[in-house]
């Protein structure tokens, strides 16, 4: 989203603050105008005027003739008046309006003739609008070109710090640490916009939102989240406290987005990426409509959501993109081609395919984009099995320079792995599947960070409005106790003795409270932190066993290259089942709760794991409907197993041709207290669905039923129903116990 901040940062070369009269302020220069005889003062409202129609908001040639008619009789009476000072302001004026008009060179040129005559005027604060104006001539993207911005730039801060116009110093403070962090030099970034932010407080100034939102961007890109988050959200509020409603909307919103997204919060993140959409089609801005659409589809297909991901590219009119553009054909190509794959679309999938094949052939592409769009096409080319063509745009995607520590580097391990393996190097794959298992940690354990730092942020808000309250409230009492004085005045002196003993006592209650409260403070303290460092070793316990999993896992995968028949298909069987395990101490070390762990993002994972092993997933459709439930490691486990026998039995046993179109659904919910996992397919059934009469798998599935007290419920007709149903860890036991297994399958 850099190119949407600079948009907005360069189309607004000079502050509001500097540009606008209002239409009371117009009327007033053309009434001293009639009024007046001294040229001086002419030449100075007639500058002043053709300001005001220069940034004017309508009837942009009109209003620029206006000003062109007052700057050209402003000329002539200066040639009388022969003021340095406004010969500057005049050509400065004059150097706005060719620029308005898009002559951007006869500007240019113009502006800094305008320059030595001020630089010998005494107003500084027109010195630094002309150097502020130069500045944006500079290509930010050209290396020297960039650093002499810097330095125009540095010039206009250093001659409004002399004119004491604070928001135009803190204005140009801002526009540097942007220029400084174009250039990566976070650091400095960081120093002018700290300082940016403290001139607009000191005097009061509400438009920080600018400032703020830069500083998160560079706190993002720095690693530091918690500032990110905390910068990001002062920015929204900022924006909102001063009821904008510019482009700017649309980057706070995206920076809001991508930083809930990398925290694991897609749900949250998908509210501020429709909230920027929004605002960018509200400006009828086409490109940077079509990166934010990008990203919100890219998070629904993550969220395997491919319909609505397909919906938000079809609601940007197509008026706003420009067609011929490579970066717009790759933003909406990699979308829509793997929305409609997903969606089982294969010919439309291949439509775009071949579109974003030939924008890599054409060299068009920046980096980051050529990297996505090679890596989106490996995909396509291994599911649809042409392993020539993934490993040619794999080569061509090593090609394309990254940083090393950047996550889409990072995925070239993932995505190296899997072409590895599917052209049989095992051996290569398996290196390629450790280096990105120990990249995806250290990138996990990053987003683990953000959460944490994300909570600390939402709970420092919070303390601020729990410490306004506290103090209106010691206020009111204040108010009351003031109250009361006048009343124990009025009274005799009895009451005042009375008054005052009671008030002892109270007085002495209250050091006796606060003595209690300190030392129960000082107990809780201990007891969270022992609390806290039992949970870190429970998670740490989690992730050893994890890894160790893991390790099996590629053992067992490395050992099955080396068979084929029922012996592949056995060790491939009892990898799965290593991995099911693996996959919940994976998300039980990954989130807070150390003992639970939710079903939905497990069931989904494991299934996607199944249909990727299994090697069927072109041809099976696997329907999930998974409530977000949390359920106990004890009995995590063992579900997992029952789910992975019988989708294996699915995908090996129930289709053959003459099922046309195979499907396996997941159900998984709880009702009336009692959890209920259901698993049924449309294959062939099978012909020994008696109470004793089954194979090895379903046994194992009858006896891990069993393990966590609960009952299996099989049924082959037109296809296999499974039907498990237990009661979770802490649910009441009477209410399956009470009830026949012929009650408990109706529930």
């Amino acid at each position: 989203m850099r190119f949407l901040l600079l948009l907005i940062m360069t189309s607004a070369v000079v502050p509001a603050e500097a540009q606008e009269f209002s239409l009371l302020q117009a009327d007033s220069l053309r009434h001293e105008l009639t009024n007046t005889s001294d040229n001086y003062t002419r030449v100075k409202t007639l500058i002043h005027l053709a300001e005001y129609h220069i940034w004017k908001k309508g009837e942009l040639a009109i209003n620029l003739d206006s000003a062109n008619a007052c700057l050209t009789e402003a000329d002539r009476l200066n040639r009388i008046v022969q003021s340095k000072e406004l010969a500057g302001h005049q050509l400065l004026m004059k150097g706005f309006m060719l620029t308005e008009q898009g002559k951007r060179k006869e500007g240019q040129a113009t502006v800094m003739q305008s320059i030595p005559l001020l630089q010998k005027s005494n107003s500084q604060r027109l010195l630094g609008l002309a150097y502020f104006e130069l500045q944006a001539f500079y290509n930010y993207s050209d290396s020297s070109q960039s650093r002499e911005r810097i330095r125009i730039t540095g010039l206009a801060v250093k001659a409004f710090h002399q004119a004491g116009d604070k928001v135009l110093e803190g204005w140009a403070l801002t526009t540097l640490g942007d220029l400084h962090s174009i250039q990566e030099e976070y650091a400095v970034s960081n120093e002018y916009l700290l300082q940016a932010v403290a001139i607009y407080e000191a005097i009061g100034h509400k438009k920080t939102q600018d400032a703020y939102e830069l500083l998160g961007r560079n706190c993002n890109n720095q690693g530091d989240y918690r500032r990110a988050f905390e910068y990001a959200l002062l920015a929204l509020k900022a924006a909102k406290a001063t009821n904008d409603s510019s482009m700017q909307m649309a980057t706070i919103n995206n920076l809001l987005g991508s930083l809930y997204r990398n925290a694991g919060r897609a749900e949250i993140s998908i509210s501020y990426y429709h909230e920027g959409l929004t605002v960018a089609l509200q400006h009828k801005d086409g490109p940077n409509a079509l990166l934010m659409a990008y990203v919100l589809g890219r998070t629904y297909l993550d969220l395997h959501q491919s319909r609505k991901a397909l919906e938000v590219l079809d609601a940007i009119p197509r008026g706003l993109l420009d067609s011929s553009n490579a970066r717009v054909k790759a933003l909406m190509g990699m979308v829509y081609m793997d929305g409609y794959y997903v969606w089982k679309q294969q010919e439309k999938a291949y439509k775009y395919a071949v579109i974003l094949e030939k924008l890599i052939e054409e060299n068009t592409l920046a980096a980051e984009w050529a990297n996505r769009v090679c890596i989106a096409l490996v995909k396509y080319h291994l599911n649809e099995h042409d392993i020539a063509k993934a490993r040619l745009y794999l080569d061509k995607c090593m090609t394309v320079s990254l940083l090393p520590t950047s996550p889409e580097w990072v995925s070239r391990y993932d995505i190296s792995y899997k072409v590895d393996s599917a052209e049989g190097n095992y051996r290569a794959a398996f290196y390629d599947l450790l280096k990105y298992k120990t990249q995806d940690d250290l990138l996990h354990n990053d987003v683990k960070t953000r959460q944490f730092q994300q909570l600390d942020v939402e709970y420092e808000t919070s303390k601020k409005v729990d410490s306004i309250s506290l103090l209106t409230q010691k206020t009111n009492l204040q108010a009351t106790n003031l109250r009361q004085a006048h009343l124990i005045r009025n009274i005799t002196m009895i009451g005042i003795v009375l008054a005052l003993v009671v008030i002892g006592l109270l007085y002495r209650q209250y050091q006796l409270k606060q003595r209690n409260n300190k030392t129960m403070a000082i107990k809780n303290e201990h007891l969270e932190h022992l609390v806290t460092e039992k949970e870190w070793l429970l998670q740490e316990v989690n992730h050893r066993v994890k890894n160790n999993l893991q390790t099996i896992v590629s053992l067992l995968e490395l050992q099955s290259d080396s068979l084929s028949g029922d012996a592949h298909f056995a060790l491939q069987t009892s990898q799965n089942r290593v991995y099911a395990t693996s996959l919940l101490y994976q998300k039980l070390y990954r989130t807070e709760n150390v003992s639970s762990v939710n079903m939905k993002v497990y069931i989904t994972e494991l299934v996607q794991h199944l249909q990727d092993a299994l090697g069927s997933s072109t041809f099976v459709t696997v329907t999930l409907d998974i409530s977000p439930i949390e359920l106990d490691v004890s009995q995590g486990v063992p579900l997992g197993l029952i789910i992975n026998e019988i989708i294996t039995n699915s995908f090996k046993y129930a289709f053959d041709q003459t099922i046309l179109y195979p499907e396996i659904v997941v159900t998984f919910s709880i009702e009336h207290g009692v959890a209920s996992l259901v698993i049924k397919d449309n294959g062939i059934g099978f012909p020994y669905a008696g109470k004793d009469n089954f194979g090895t798998g379903l046994q194992l599935v009858k006896g891990l039923t069993g393990n966590i007290n609960g009952e299996a419920f099989i049924v082959s007709n037109n296809g296999t129903f499974i039907k498990i149903m237990f009661l979770p860890k802490g649910s009441p036991t009477s209410e399956m116990q009470n009830s026949t297994p012929s009650e408990i399958f109706s529930l």
